[in-house]
């Protein structure tokens, strides 16, 4: 007697009804990753659309995160329009945000700072400042709630993530100093949870990616994880330290990594939508933004040691020329996923023993989507 069980079923994929059952519960209801902290810096201002709800979110004088409603509270206008997700970096943007309808100004942390035109009195500036959503950072890692979160980011993540959790709460890697060199933008045609669930099984490694598991001996097997260690991680081929073409990458190590470890792979999944992959020479940090039941917005930050940029010598094109040649490799087939689930056929799939880590996401996902009682959270 085999030890498979089923998949979520067609419907979870594709229902229009499912996604906002999602972002009611999950999304306004829990926490949500939006990348890591180097990419809102002081100054600056990035326009996200989160499950469909276009958010601003800024780093203001003192480089404290905001994030931020993209809705003006005199008559609703949209404030800014979206920016480019792919851009790193630049000079500090303006001190505050104007609405492009009757010019009412807001400071980066949101506070309503002047109403031209209005008279003197009329308007209460400090009760009228923007929605403010929850916002937290860990280990260098920005999440945010779109609604009013059912519990702290904390028990969140020790819920639906404890082994991811302990692992970013952990000394042994510090992310918040690596400096950012590259983010990419990837509009995917598949379901958010066929993304996460093709990144928590290697049954599709050898047959999708033949590159990969040349770096990752391992992935042959079509084990995720290496049963003979209790860390997590998953050695490289022999001589290796990075993911690239040959494995070899001549970049500085990241802080936590030495010649004990610098031919190790650690990767996690941080419900619900974030991956982190990490050498010993580079960080990648994955957000997936779902865009209705079938279409998902994949963010890659391509993060390195904080001395790399000085090095004259520095290129980092060898990791991420490799690592978007995966990732595109497995959003292929994500695709095509998504294209046969929504077959009146597909009832559901099957999982197998080495689908462990799928179907303890799909065990979360369900728990996720318990109905939230709004009125008896905090206002």
């Amino acid at each position: 007697m085999g030890s498979s069980r089923p998949t979520l079923t067609g419907t979870d994929y594709t229902s229009p009804d499912v996604y906002d059952r999602e972002i009611d519960r999950i999304f306004r209801g829990g926490w949500a990753c939006i990348g890591h902290q180097s990419g809102f810096g002081p100054r600056s201002r990035r326009v996200l659309e989160v499950a469909g709800e276009r958010i601003i979110v800024t780093g203001d004088e003192e480089g404290r995160i905001h994030a931020l409603a993209n809705v003006c509270r005199h008559r609703g206008s949209e404030l800014c329009d979206p920016t480019d997700p792919t851009i790193v970096g630049g000079d500090p943007g303006p001190k505050s945000i104007r609405c492009p309808y009757h010019a009412w100004t807001y400071s980066l942390d949101g506070s309503l700072v002047a109403t031209p035109r209005v008279d003197e009195g009329d308007i209460d500036l400090a009760a009228n400042g923007l929605h403010r959503y929850p916002i937290e950072v860990v280990n260098g890692l920005v999440f945010v709630s779109l609604g009013r979160p059912t519990m702290t980011l904390d028990a969140w993540l020790d819920r639906y993530s404890p082994d991811a959790a302990a692992w970013l709460r952990g000394a042994e890697f510090d992310f918040t100093g690596l400096h950012l060199e590259r983010r990419t933008a990837t509009r995917v045609a598949a379901n958010w949870k066929i993304i996460v669930e093709n990144y928590l099984e290697c049954l599709h490694c050898p047959v999708v990616h033949p590159e990969l598991v040349d770096v990752i001996p391992l992935y042959r097997t079509g084990r995720a994880t290496d049963p003979d260690r209790d860390d997590g991680a998953v050695a490289l081929t022999p001589g290796a330290n990075s993911f690239s073409a040959d494995g070899q990458a001549d970049l500085p190590l990241l802080p936590g990594f030495d010649a004990d470890n610098e031919n190790l792979y650690v990767g996690h999944h941080v419900f619900p939508n974030l991956f982190v992959d990490v050498t010993s020479t580079s960080c990648i940090v994955t957000v997936l933004f779902p865009d209705g039941a079938g279409n998902t917005m994949a963010l890659g930050d391509y993060l390195f040691a904080p001395e790399a940029p000085d090095q004259p010598d520095f290129d980092p094109d060898t990791v991420i020329d490799f690592s978007e040649l995966v990732g595109h490799q497995d959003y292929d087939v994500c695709e095509r996923v998504q294209r046969g689930v929504r077959s009146a056929t597909f009832d559901h799939g099957i999982l197998t023993a080495k689908d462990r880590e799928v179907a303890t996401f799909d065990t979360h996902y369900r728990q996720a989507l318990e109905p939230v009682d709004w009125a008896a959270r905090p206002q």
